[in-house]
């Protein structure tokens, strides 16, 4: 499927655009003390992770920003000769939210200025979504596993098929359901503002990813507009991007064998009444590192950020084999605004998944591996450009592009050396099983 999206949003009145995937809109109105509204004040919005911006409120005395980056740092002033400058500070965007901000100028010197703070989100009443929003710093502070499937546990009624307890089941994707549509019908993947739903295995996603790459994840169950291609679960991500500030960030976890338990008398009792059973599946040793970097290339103008991130688990079957998982992320992202109402953005995340032991059972207890189709990993692109054109017209041009893909080997005959038969003595399969490989692409 080959496609160019372009996008032509006409902006009337003070609605914003009712729903963007990767970015949130603040818009509002400027009055007198009186309560009526002025026209023509230049209203400028800053922020640490864009460019200077301005807006000429209508003869409604509406102003309005659109596609504004994920930030808690926005600063909206208005400016109007014969009043105060009036100002609002730390104005707080998230994924998909309409922000509003009324600002109120009292009569007075220019040099003048009334400054309020806000440090708390702004209650969307536009939005009508049912779902979840969990920010940066909530992602970093949550005593949980890290992958995507187990933010989904904290949006409601969203089902998991599974516990991943310590990143044991961060190797494999979880299945889920909510409101009775279940993962592999309906549910959309987007990131950055790309649809990446796995074209082949739908419902699914077609990459893993480094989980500090994430700015913020959006998750909705219910009541989707029109941009939403199904009725199921839609998962937004949203991944950081550079701004004014160098920013630079690592980390080290491990979870070692030694943090399990083990209930020795049930593993005994198991194996009386279940020859076959080796053991309880067992994390051997878990490690996830990695590092990002953020840096203002031209300040207020291009901003460049990037990050390496890897998973590896290693965990033991109930069958005594090994079931291990190499995940490697590469992530990069420019944004540029060197024209005050033009913005560009390039965005790469690479993927990659090495298995061994996938698909373990009794009757097949060495599983399969699991390599990519590239040797970094699965890529996805994407080139956009966004322009305003004066307060009515926002255009958006997108070219995104996906290409996923695995193969299947057995891990008793890595070189096909040996003819596959099943041994009935023993209830096992013996040599290989075949060699299976599932590739698929997607351009937007």
């Amino acid at each position: 499927m080959r496609k160019i999206t372009i996008v032509l949003c006409m902006l009337f009145l003070a609605l914003p655009l009712a729903s963007q995937e990767r970015t949130g809109d603040i818009y509002g109105t400027v009055t007198d003390t009186e309560g009526n509204p002025l026209p023509g004040v230049t209203v400028t919005l800053t922020g640490s992770k864009t460019g200077v911006m301005t807006s000429i409120t209508s003869n409604q005395g509406k102003f309005r920003f659109v596609s504004l980056a994920p930030a808690a740092d926005y600063t909206v002033k208005a400016e109007l000769e014969g009043f105060k400058t009036s100002i609002k500070q730390n104005v707080i965007v998230v994924v998909g939210a309409n922000v509003e901000i009324n600002l109120e100028m009292q009569m007075g010197a220019l040099e003048e200025a009334v400054t309020v703070t806000a440090v708390t989100p702004v209650v969307d009443t536009k939005k009508t979504e049912v779902g979840q929003n969990v920010t940066h710093e909530i992602l970093q502070s949550l005593p949980t596993a890290r992958d995507p499937w187990v933010i989904l546990q904290m949006a409601p009624s969203v089902l998991l098929d599974r516990e991943n307890v310590g990143g044991s089941e961060s190797g494999q994707q979880s299945g889920f359901a909510s409101r009775g549509a279940p993962s592999d019908a309906q549910t959309v993947w987007a990131m950055d503002g790309m649809v990446i739903t796995d074209p082949s295995a739908i419902g699914a996603s077609p990459s893993y990813y480094d989980f500090d790459a994430f700015e913020e994840m959006a998750v909705t169950v219910g009541g989707s507009d029109v941009t939403t291609q199904t009725g199921g679960v839609s998962i937004n991500l949203v991944t950081r991007r550079g701004g004014n500030k160098v920013s630079l960030g690592g980390r080290f976890y491990m979870t070692d064998e030694k943090f399990q338990a083990e209930n020795q008398d049930f593993v005994q009792e198991t194996q009386q009444e279940e020859p076959g059973f080796l053991g309880i599946n067992k994390v051997r040793n878990i490690k996830d590192y990695g590092f990002n970097l953020g840096v203002p290339i031209w300040k207020d103008h291009i901003w460049a950020w990037g990050s390496y991130g890897v998973q590896n688990i290693k965990t033991t079957t109930v069958y005594g084999s090994p079931d291990d998982t190499l995940l490697q992320n590469y992530a990069f992202k420019l944004n540029a605004q060197v024209i005050p109402e033009n913005r560009f953005e390039a965005f790469l995340h690479v993927g990659g998944k090495n298995k061994w032991g996938r698909s373990s059972s009794a009757s097949f207890p060495g599983g399969f591996y699991q390599g990519g189709r590239y040797y970094f990993g699965s890529p996805i692109f994407k080139l956009q450009d966004e322009h305003m054109f004066g307060n009515n017209f926002f255009m958006s041009i997108r070219y995104s592009f996906s290409d996923a893909g695995f193969n299947l080997t057995p891990m008793d005959d890595m070189n096909f050396e040996h003819v596959a038969f099943f041994d009935h003595t023993n209830d096992i399969w013996q040599g290989p099983t075949g060699d299976v490989g599932f590739w698929r692409y997607y351009v937007e």
